[in-house]
């Protein structure tokens, strides 16, 4: 009698086949709710769209065209395009591609973090350096910054000055929740998106560290709540820094994936008209203003909420200020399906919760509200935040208090502007002269351009090594705006050690003080220490940091003096 060998092998397969199937479809995340038509509209238009991405121009694998296409197929009314740069790009003017109104900003990379731009025309000179120089050119050049991803492990993107007084900050990043999730949980992931990758993008959503270090801010000053996609339509083997390239990678997740997965509610004084420039200045002042909220499209939909507040005859909307002349009534309606919440916070604390579509609370005490929607995963039962609103300040916030800025009393050491004591320090290949104009020296410097070393250009005056300073002041301009690197210098081997403070300079001849406690190492590896008491030299230095190769300028310095402490 034959025996057929092959049978067994057959059945074990078709049994492992078969137990691949249902494990697969045990666990594949339930697709997204899909919701009845609100009963009701909010009382204000609104414009839904994504925040942060990245296209060609940058690290991303899609054109412009690309993305819009892609967000036109979700239904999405806007998009903001955040590719990498220094703000020395003219943006693109705002325009309507495939009826999607695509909005031109930036993400810089500062040595702390990444912060995104809206709102930035083309800057005079690169912005990058600290997060606090960033920021304060963001600002004084008309733009609207947001720190993004800033809780992310890798250490290039992760945020690392506090301090600093940003507009707005990223509490949800689409890139950030695949760093962050744990390897079971991604390689979960990474197979089940292959079959239903928008759930998949969802259920890796939860609440964010970065929402709680949010409200820490919100609790005392004003700050924009974002979500961003961080769209590259890329995943591969990464070199190098942020921005990465790589010759190697997949187009996963897509861009139409990423973008469906969570969207920004922009509110809005009226209708979208068509015009794209008035409609991008009216999202833009919106975000501003923080009249937004977003909805985790990938968890339910289509979403319906509006957060209100009233004292006496002051009225607010999310991202308002209301004063606090009676007890201020606060009114979250949302269109909450069964199993979801509606949590009312103040200054990051629960204060109320109901388990309907409407919440009305009323309070005398300061702070800063802000309502979520909560709903019950299915199947593993973690409760996620499907709605998160902006905060509406109602009364005085009560500041932080700002650090005592350091005594500084008289100089120690004048540097005389017709003295000897002032040389001219530059690479070989660019170039420096000193210019004595009125009571003041100057530096007329062209930088090298092209080439792999860095070229520099520095003003310096000699101090002799002069004792107790605790700080540096001078009276400074350019003939442009810039920025300069002001630097205190102790002699030694390899150029000795360096200590600097980038400084900015326009036309306007202004009053600058920089306590020696403010300013970084310049050499790596001195991150602990601090400029000493004997200065050896000063040095203001104009470096490709924050000036193009190949330019040309000029900038002059008075009443030059090291500082004690008092």
């Amino acid at each position: 009698m034959k025996v057929n060998l092959r049978r067994p092998r057959r059945t074990r397969w078709a049994v492992a086949a078969a137990l691949a199937i249902v494990g697969t479809l045990i666990a594949l995340p339930p697709a997204p709710r899909v919701l009845p038509a609100p009963s009701w509209q909010p009382a204000r238009p609104e414009a839904r769209g994504v925040f942060h991405i990245h296209t060609v121009r940058s690290d991303g694998t899609g054109t412009v065209a690309d993305v819009a296409a892609a967000a036109a197929r979700d239904g999405l009314r806007f998009v903001i395009l955040t590719d990498h740069g220094d703000g020395t790009r003219r943006p693109d003017p705002p325009a309507y591609r495939s009826g999607v109104l695509c909005i031109d900003a930036v993400e810089i990379s500062t040595t702390g973090g990444h912060y995104a731009a809206l709102a930035l025309g083309q800057t005079p000179y690169p912005l990058a350096g600290e997060p606090r120089d960033v920021a304060d050119d963001v600002r004084r050049l008309g733009g609207f910054g947001i720190v993004t991803h800033p809780l992310s492990p890798k250490h290039d993107l992760a945020w690392r000055d506090w301090s600093v007084d940003f507009d707005g900050i990223e509490w949800l990043n689409g890139d950030s929740v695949w760093r962050d999730a744990p390897w079971p949980r991604l390689a979960l992931a990474a197979w089940t998106y292959a079959f239903r990758p928008l759930p998949t993008l969802a259920r890796l959503y939860a609440r964010p560290a970065a929402l709680a270090r949010s409200d820490d801010f919100t609790a005392h000053r004003r700050v924009v709540l974002m979500a961003g996609a961080d769209a590259h339509a890329r995943l591969g083997l990464r070199r190098g820094r942020e921005p990465y390239e790589s010759g190697l990678f997949l187009r996963v997740p897509s861009y139409r994936q990423v973008l469906a997965a969570a969207s920004l509610r922009v509110v809005l004084p009226a209708p979208l008209s068509g015009d794209a420039r008035r409609d991008a200045a009216a999202i833009i002042g919106a975000i501003r203003s923080g009249h937004v909220h977003t909805v985790v499209d990938g968890m339910a939909g289509p979403a319906a909420f509006e957060f209100t507040a009233g004292s006496g005859e002051a009225r607010a909307i999310e991202g308002d200020s209301l004063p606090l002349d009676q007890a201020a009534t606060l009114r979250v309606k949302a269109d909450t399906p069964p199993g979801g919440r509606i949590v009312l916070y103040r200054d990051g604390r629960e204060v109320d919760r109901v388990a309907s579509g409407a919440l009305t609370y009323a309070s005398n005490r300061p702070g800063a509200y802000r309502a979520e929607v909560w709903l019950d995963a299915p199947r593993d039962g973690a409760a996620r935040p499907w709605i998160v609103g902006n905060p509406i300040y109602v009364g005085a916030l009560e500041p932080l208090a700002a650090p005592a800025p350091p005594a500084l009393g008289g100089p120690v050491f004048t540097a005389a502007s017709g003295g000897p004591s002032w040389t001219v320090e530059r690479d070989p290949r660019s170039l420096g002269t000193i210019e004595r104009p009125g009571d003041g020296v100057g530096l007329r410097y062209t930088l090298a351009g092209g080439g792999a070393r860095a070229p520099f250009a520095a003003l310096v005056a000699g101090v002799g090594g002069a004792p107790g300073a605790a700080g540096l002041a001078f009276r400074g301009s350019a003939e442009a705006p810039m920025r300069i690197s002001v630097q205190v210098r102790v002699p030694g081997a390899g150029g000795g050690r360096r200590w600097q403070r980038s400084v900015y300079l326009d036309e306007f001849p202004r009053d600058v003080v920089v306590p020696f406690q403010d300013m970084r190492p310049v050499e790596p590896g001195d991150a602990a220490s601090r400029p000493p008491a004997v200065v050896g030299s000063l040095l203001f230095v104009v470096n490709t940091l924050n000036t193009r190769r190949g330019s040309s300028g000029a900038f002059k310095v008075e009443n030059v003096r090291l500082l004690s402490s008092r």
